[in-house]
């Protein structure tokens, strides 16, 4: 099981390989933990499953212009 430190580098790794910015998933996790209640573990966990079914693909792809790119 990995620790909370562990967690944020994965998904800090992901957020670099993916051309995602750091910011906007920590502002997402910090979301899940203070408006609904998550743990930190449980909200970064799911911050990294967006990437792996492909939210986050699927948003950056229609993010500019409402168009896909």
């Amino acid at each position: 099981m990995k620790n909370i430190k562990e967690l944020w580098d994965e998904l800090y790794k992901i957020c670099d390989e993916t051309e995602t910015k750091r910011s906007g998933m920590k502002y997402l996790v910090n979301y899940y933990i203070t408006s609904l209640g998550w743990t930190e573990e449980q909200a970064i966990k799911y911050a990294i499953s967006l990437f792996q079914n492909g939210t986050v693909k699927q948003i950056k792809l229609f993010g500019k212009d409402n168009k896909q790119i």
